[in-house]
């Protein structure tokens, strides 16, 4: 499956394979590209708001000079008519401040992938998100032989903290763990035997 997106001069293409995610980024400054594993990819989220410098500082200097204009004419012919100057840097300003895009930064062990903040963005993210959970299953949501009742536990919890396990999961695997744990299975038998000498 393929998404792309494109918005100004930015374009991001995400090509999702069975365990890898194929990533390629283009922007005004240059680009990259870099395959990265599923489980490879990171829970954390930031965003990025990036904007157009250009309309910015065009902005603020043909507001300078309007202004600058506007205060001669005002000193020569006592009329006080603000320079074209003054509202084409004003425009400028407005449109820097509109013409924002925003992005969602999902860090991976090969770099940053950057995500349009759009319609499409949330598609890409939910199957990022979603590939990414069921490869940590197959790869860690089992019980190997040669892993002590401790190992799984830790296992079980970090795949709960890492989103992949819901609450009701994460309890009935613990169950299950303390079910073939010697230790656990020693300790109900001793309370059940203090129980019936209470009793």
């Amino acid at each position: 499956m393929e998404i792309k997106q494109k918005v100004q001069s930015y374009r991001a293409d995400y090509v999702f394979g069975e365990d890898r995610l194929q990533y390629a980024w283009q922007d005004h400054s240059g680009s990259r590209s870099f395959s990265v594993g599923y489980g490879e990819v990171s829970r954390d989220r930031q965003t990025l708001v990036e904007r157009n410098a250009w309309l910015r500082n065009a902005g603020l200097l043909w507001v300078g000079i309007g202004l600058i204009l506007t205060a001669v004419r005002y000193y020569d012919k006592h009329e006080l008519v603000p320079s074209m100057w003054l509202f084409i840097g004003v425009g400028c300003y407005v449109a820097y401040r509109l013409r924002a895009v925003e992005f969602t930064i999902i860090p991976t062990d090969q770099g940053n992938m950057l995500v349009i903040r759009n319609g499409d963005g949330e598609r890409i993210i939910r199957e990022i998100e979603s590939r990414r959970a069921d490869y940590l299953r197959r790869e860690y949501d089992f019980v190997p032989e040669s892993e002590d009742a401790e190992q799984l536990r830790k296992r079980f919890r970090w795949l709960h903290g890492e989103g992949v396990l819901s609450d009701e999961e994460l309890v009935q695997r613990l169950r299950k763990v303390d079910d073939t744990d010697p230790a656990v299975h020693a300790v109900r038998q001793m309370l059940s035997s203090y129980q019936k000498d209470d009793g």
